[in-house]
């Protein structure tokens, strides 16, 4: 099996541009996605390590799946980047060496490993990432002030729902909400541990819906939300009754969404209106 390294230079403040040896750089969005993509297709017996952010992950797992080897090819992250949520929900270094299957969110030909976030959750990250670019401010400390900016903005935005469910129900909605998440691990924005109950290996994603509240009441919510006890894992549903009527809560297996604005995905915002969103159960090899 061939060994390859991929790094992001803009990672992590540049930490990755310290690394020695042999490597492939990345050059600019999408570049990771090509060149895992050539590679693959070239011989797709390849362990990928991934020195970056949730995106450059996010990169490497679509150019694997580009090439449809998902069955072949390994990869591994390095967390590198300023939220690094997506390692979060793998099994630690006890377990070294090992291969998991990893299941992945696939959107509009977009796939990645961790969640897909629209509404509050999504405008939060890209006010993070204007303070990033403007006042040079990383890690969580941007995703707090873009909880701080999105909070003072109008609320809400009118979604249309259609989920399959784990039993094959579906459930359908249509209002105004606060946020949407589809989640496949556990944590986003680098300190919010939103989906506790998630596993990416089994076959199931969640959705955590929030509906439109005054602003008070949502203070109250999003500490809960932000420490991952909105939802008891245990039995997989909304903790507190008081909360019951504003948050909807689903395991599923896909789901269709319209009226959105953007769609952050592993850290990434999209432009999108629309999206088509599933679970590819065990799709990519995962090594420890």
């Amino acid at each position: 099996m061939r060994e390859i390294i991929i790094y992001n230079p803009a990672a992590g403040s540049g930490k990755t541009q310290k690394l020695t040896g042999v490597a492939y750089r990345t050059t600019s969005n999408g570049d990771c996605r090509r060149f895992v993509r050539e590679e693959c297709q070239q011989d797709p017996d390849i362990h990928f390590t991934v020195y970056g952010g949730d995106g450059t992950l996010n990169e490497a797992v679509s150019g694997i799946m580009d090439a449809n080897a998902g069955s072949i090819a390994e990869i591994t992250a390095e967390p590198y980047g300023s939220g690094n949520d997506t390692v979060k929900s793998i099994p630690q270094k006890e377990f070294d060496g090992q291969t998991i299957k990893v299941d992945l969110i696939s959107y509009n030909e977009h796939y990645g490993i961790n969640m897909l976030n629209i509404g509050f959750d999504c405008n939060v990250v890209a006010s993070a990432s204007r303070f990033k670019r403007k006042w040079n401010i990383s890690g969580n400390l941007s995703y707090i002030l873009g909880v701080v900016t999105e909070f003072f903005k109008p609320f809400g935005e009118d979604f249309t729902i259609d989920a399959v469910c784990e039993n094959g129900e579906h459930y359908k909605f249509s209002g105004s909400c606060l946020l949407c998440a589809v989640c496949n691990g556990q944590w986003c924005g680098g300190s919010f541990h939103n989906s506790p109950a998630s596993d990416i290996s089994d076959g199931v994603l969640e959705l955590m819906l929030v509906k439109k509240m005054s602003r008070l009441k949502f203070l109250n919510l999003i500490g809960k939300y932000k420490k991952g006890t909105l939802v008891d894992k245990n039995t997989k549903k909304v903790a507190f009754p008081k909360y019951e009527e504003y948050v909807i809560y689903k395991r599923i297996k896909s789901l269709k969404i319209s009226g959105c604005k953007q769609i952050c995905f592993d850290g990434e915002i999209d432009d999108c209106t629309s999206a088509d969103i599933t679970i590819i159960p065990g799709a990519i090899k995962y090594r420890l």
